[in-house]
């Protein structure tokens, strides 16, 4: 076998922060069409309205999340695919997910009403708001196909290292999403209805644009011949393998943000409403601290796939120092948004005042948090994905006992505490796996880099 003599080279720290800021403006685009939503909604001056659209967001984020596999799996395999300079790789990488995504979106559609009722039972919410969550489920589950396909498609860009074209569509998805949104709720009246059809129709247009970027990369008679190449038990087995353990992982993860919003609607309508408000601003922050973790997540990948155990080494201090100043400028930040974010989102005096008396939670969060989202950018992008599924598993087994004591003991502040709880221990179980990935990448390529 022909050994390639050359080096590996590691990206330099302003590349990682170019590559980062895309990726950080795209991500954000998600949680905007949600605040959008909650912004429009808000104006009505209906804490009914707002009630509603958390408790359909949580089972949107339910379903879309158990199949979030689509995006994390598929970077890291198209980023490694890249690294080892395989074309045939890069392209069946992404057709293997974008498969599984289409059915598993006709699936979403084939049971949407089974999984609408069992959610209704899980959450619980007060009798008015699930009504007004039935016509926001009705009218958003229609673009499931799209969203989930958009998934794999924004990965298999990301894992090519095409941030910047993931932020142009994540953009234009959301500018969509906002217009439609004003059009349909404030103009027309279709009330949370039309907030669902804004996101349905958005997420729908933002799928077909990122086919045909995606056909500006590879032709169409490539995509067509791999095809003929997409079966393959042993790739299909390793990709459900890793796909299984994410799916566990992501379920757990969105599993505590429902019982999140249960254990607020326990508390009332208005609780849940200003919950809703502290969720939409926590996402817009998640959102701001994962562009160094899918930096890490790529160019982890990419030293992983060309066995540079120095370049891997490398990618990751970079990353976690940037993580680590980014993080505590977005809790300086959060701290100052709280003074012109709640009056922004909703004219209700008191439904503001509630919200602030748990702001400073979301102060605190981003220090936190940010371990948590930079080791799993680690280790998708090595593909250890039993790692972050155990690591789930027994920060869910201290999160629901946390959840379940603080409650009834701290209200609203016990269940953003249990949080708080979640995520601390997410960052240190992952942080003690870091040495054995760094151990067992092994070193055929020198690194080379710019400092």
């Amino acid at each position: 076998m022909h050994v390639v003599e050359q080096s590996y080279h590691a990206p330099s720290t302003r590349q990682l922060i170019a590559f980062a800021i895309p990726v950080m403006l795209a991500a954000l685009a998600t949680p905007l069409m949600g605040l959008v939503d909650s912004a429009v909604l808000g104006r009505l001056g209906s804490p009914l309205a707002l009630a509603a659209v958390a408790v359909g967001g949580s089972i949107f984020t339910v379903l879309y999340w158990c199949f979030s596999f689509l995006r994390f799996t598929t970077t890291g395999l198209v980023a490694q695919a890249t690294g080892q300079q395989s074309p045939e790789a890069v392209v069946l990488a992404g057709l293997r997910p974008m498969l599984a995504a289409l059915l598993g979106g006709l699936g979403l559609l084939l049971l949407h009403q089974p999984l609408l009722w069992l959610s209704l039972h899980f959450l619980a919410p007060p009798p008015d708001v699930a009504g007004l969550t039935r016509d926001y489920y009705a009218a958003r589950i229609w673009s499931a196909p799209f969203t989930l396909l958009s998934y794999a498609q924004f990965a298999w860009l990301l894992g090519l290292g095409q941030s910047r074209q993931v932020m142009v569509l994540q953009v234009l998805m959301n500018v969509l999403n906002a217009v439609l949104a004003v059009l349909l709720v404030s103009v027309l009246g279709w009330g949370v209805a039309g907030a669902g059809w804004a996101t349905a129709i958005a997420e729908a247009v933002g799928s077909m644009l990122a086919a045909r970027i995606m056909l500006r990369h590879v032709a169409w008679p490539r995509w067509r011949q791999a095809l003929a190449r997409v079966g393959g038990g042993a790739a299909w087995k390793q990709l459900f393998a890793a796909n299984l353990d994410i799916m566990l992982r992501t379920l757990l993860l969105t599993l505590a943000f429902a019982l999140m919003t249960r254990s607020a609607a326990q508390l009332g309508s208005l609780t849940l409403a200003a919950n809703q408000l502290l969720l939409q601003a926590f996402m817009v922050c998640v959102s701001l601290l994962d562009g160094f973790a899918v930096a890490a997540e790529v160019h982890g990948a990419h030293a992983i796939g060309a066995q540079s155990r120095s370049g891997l080494r490398l990618v990751v201090r970079r990353c976690a120092w940037l993580s680590l100043a980014w993080s505590s400028l977005l809790a300086l930040g959060m701290a100052l948004l709280g003074l012109v974010y709640l009056p922004m989102m909703t004219p209700d005096a008191q439904l503001q005042q509630l919200a602030a008396r748990y702001w400073p939670w979301l102060v605190l969060l981003p220090p936190v948090c940010i371990w948590a989202f930079f080791w799993d950018g680690v280790f998708m992008g090595a593909m250890r994905t039993a790692v972050l599924r155990n690591g789930m598993l027994l920060s869910f087994a201290a999160y629901v006992p946390a959840l379940w004591l603080l409650q009834p003991r701290l209200g609203n502040h016990g269940i953003w505490a249990a949080l708080l709880v979640l995520m601390a221990m997410r960052g240190v179980l992952l942080t003690l796996a870091w040495p054995g990935l760094r151990d067992s990448v092994s070193e055929r390529q020198t690194v080379s880099t710019l400092s």
